[in-house]
């Protein structure tokens, strides 16, 4: 059993709820479970009904709670390149209903890559990444675990999980799960340039599935407060490069 807290829902206090938690990265450790003495069969399958129960009340509280907890911030049609703070929307990919989140960057794309690509640096970037590991590297493409701690959840409530991500120079970057926690982690980074390359506009899909067990509202609630968060520290860093670059330039002249 696993304690998740959610907190900052208007007009509500704090909720807290207890969960069975599901980690995809050791399908065997349930099915030895189930392969156990008889006895320990009831147990378990007393547990699982008790687990869904609670999830079942958790999911229906959470489709109620939803819309008031996370305004969606969506640019216009013709202000796509105009966007100073990020939004954060739903979109149809490839059949999935990815969250996508966009914002312009003042700075051009290679400076940008050049955040997004320094793994080691990532955490320092980005809060809710708490550990970012370079397992291998072919090249384009590369293998990273990724530990993340959501914003409004308690420190221990980590998620570990493995990703392979394809870069294409200062173009975009794709990655996929292959192992670790939840089902499913799609997504990609798109970097557009604009004003003669000037500016970059930034594009940040994400589509996470935590299987039966984690309702995917959940899941999109989390990823909407998140995602433009990441972009705004992305941003600045970003921008940050770009006016560091000019005080050296003109220091030297």
């Amino acid at each position: 059993m696993s304690r998740i807290r959610f907190i900052g829902f208007p007009g509500f206090g704090a909720l807290t709820i207890n969960c069975i938690s599901v980690l995809y990265s050791v399908p065997g450790r349930l099915t030895a479970n189930f392969l156990s003495a008889k006895k320990g069969r009831k147990s378990l399958r007393a547990r699982a009904f008790s687990g869904a129960a609670v999830l079942t009340q958790l999911f229906a509280l959470s489709v109620l709670l939803l819309p008031a907890a996370v305004p969606q911030v969506v640019a216009a049609k013709g202000q796509i390149e105009n966007i100073e703070s990020p939004t954060v929307g739903d979109e149809n990919i490839d059949g999935k209903n990815f969250t996508v989140s966009r914002v312009l960057v003042h700075a051009k794309p290679e400076q940008v890559w050049h955040v997004l690509t320094d793994y080691h640096n990532a955490p320092r970037v980005f809060p809710q990444l708490k550990k970012c590991e370079l397992v291998q590297d072919k090249g384009a493409t590369k293998i990273l675990k990724h530990q993340v701690n959501p914003s409004g959840l308690p420190a221990c409530s980590t998620y570990t999980y493995t990703v392979e991500v394809k870069e294409t120079y200062a173009k975009s970057l794709e990655w996929h799960r292959v192992s670790g926690d939840f089902k499913v982690v799609d997504g990609f980074w798109r970097l557009e340039p604009l004003n003669n390359g000037h500016d970059t506009l930034v594009t940040y899909s994400n589509y996470v599935s935590g299987g039966f067990f984690i309702p995917q509202m959940l899941i999109k609630r989390q990823c909407r407060v998140d995602m433009p968060n990441v972009l705004s520290n992305l941003k600045s860093e970003s921008e940050g490069i770009k006016i560091a670059k000019r005080s050296d330039t003109s220091s030297t002249q």
